[in-house]
């Protein structure tokens, strides 16, 4: 589904920085392809450190050996986003000055890490996102502040105060998440209709 929003974030392939001095890779939820084609990348800053940071088995599908493809690569496997997120948090306190953090997956995903590296001190253009994957969305309640994870049509009952919510292409970047409005607020009860918009 193509937008005309000028909300919606634009990716570009995530590209290696040989002037950081530490570099970590977190991924989740992205497709094999676009793994291999990172850590590719990534393989070309030689001999200078790497981490690579996934949820469960992403990097075991990983062709081409996976975290293998990086001889001097640390590989950490989380059970989760919360798990690695709040790792990636703590290991901040201890991040060397020139850090580059590179974050491949959903969008719910790649901007959480941003939203935790900029906590962390780490600059924005020291951070890369790439979305790949599923094109679920993460969806923001204007009404009671509530977040809905993994929505995959245009209106969706609020997990916080049980509203219809009409899912808007608007992204927030502060929130990682799209904007959602009450769908029947003028006329109670009068909903569109729902459709699968994105998978």
């Amino acid at each position: 589904m193509t937008s005309l929003n000028k909300s919606r974030p634009e990716y570009v392939p995530i590209q290696a920085d040989p002037q950081g001095t530490q570099h970590w890779f977190l991924t989740s939820g992205a497709t094999e392809a676009d793994c291999d084609r990172v850590l590719k990348v990534l393989g070309t800053l030689g001999s200078v450190p790497v981490e690579v940071w996934s949820v469960d088995e992403d990097l075991a599908h990983a062709g081409a050996g996976g975290v293998c493809v990086l001889p001097h690569a640390v590989a950490r496997h989380f059970d989760g986003e919360g798990e690695m997120l709040g790792a990636l948090g703590e290991a901040l306190r201890g991040a060397r000055v020139g850090i580059r953090v590179y974050a491949l997956g959903t969008e719910p995903f790649i901007w959480s890490v941003r939203q935790v590296a900029e906590r962390g001190g780490v600059a924005a253009e020291a951070v890369k996102v790439e979305h790949s994957g599923s094109l679920q969305r993460r969806v923001y309640c204007i009404h009671c502040r509530s977040m809905s994870e993994g929505v995959t049509t245009n209106v969706t009952p609020c997990t916080g105060c049980g509203r219809k919510l009409f899912v808007r292409d608007h992204f927030s970047r502060r929130l990682a998440a799209f904007m959602g409005v009450q769908a029947d607020a003028e006329v109670p009860g009068e909903l569109p209709v729902a459709e699968q918009a994105w998978g």
